[in-house]
């Protein structure tokens, strides 16, 4: 059979989440989290609407998922998912971190590989010998810190600096643009 002429295909987005429960174990499984999800949607939207969006779970590790949806549904996909109250009796919400029209580029957005701060001292701090501060916020690579010394955003407005994982790790190893993260 073949494929459908790009005009014809049903646009898509993708939308990452963060699954937060009393569960710590993170044993929540894919199948149990997807029943919960289809459950909320045919109760909030019914038959017709639960067709029309065609939920997927693309990817789930127990914590942070891919959802595929239709491109007209996204306050339906995201009342679904802030719907879901709980999974097989563990108390649960779901979070959206953010939606993107590609698998790739909402990997790259919104599910950051900064391996080394995740586990540095509760993943919230850089401690480095040129700049340490507090991470407010990272988008992928990218990271905005709050230094520690106010006199390295000097002569600026900003109380912010934005750094990536090239000027965190030298970026000599890595400068062909396909770093991995910290």
């Amino acid at each position: 059979m073949r494929s459908r002429l790009p005009v014809l295909r049903q646009r898509r987005r993708y939308m990452v989440f963060i699954l937060e429960s009393e569960d710590d174990s993170g044993l929540v499984q894919a199948r149990d989290l997807m029943g919960e999800i289809a459950s909320s949607q045919l109760s909030l939207f019914g038959d017709d609407g639960a067709a029309a969006n065609r939920l997927r779970l693309i990817s789930f590790d127990g914590q942070i998922g891919l959802i595929r949806f239709s491109h007209q549904h996204l306050a339906e996909t995201r009342a679904t998912l802030a719907a879901v109250s709980s999974i097989r009796g563990i108390k649960a919400a779901i979070r959206t971190k953010g939606v993107s029209g590609t698998i790739k580029s909402a990997r790259e957005k919104y599910l950051p590989r900064l391996v080394k701060l995740s586990f540095e001292s509760d993943g919230r701090r850089i401690e480095q010998k040129d700049i340490s501060g507090c991470i407010i916020r990272t988008h992928g690579v990218k990271v905005d810190l709050c230094p520690d010394d106010r006199y390295k955003s000097a002569g600026s407005s900003a109380r912010f600096l934005g750094l990536t994982s090239l000027d965190l790790c030298g970026g000599h190893e890595d400068a062909d643009g396909t770093a991995d993260g910290l």
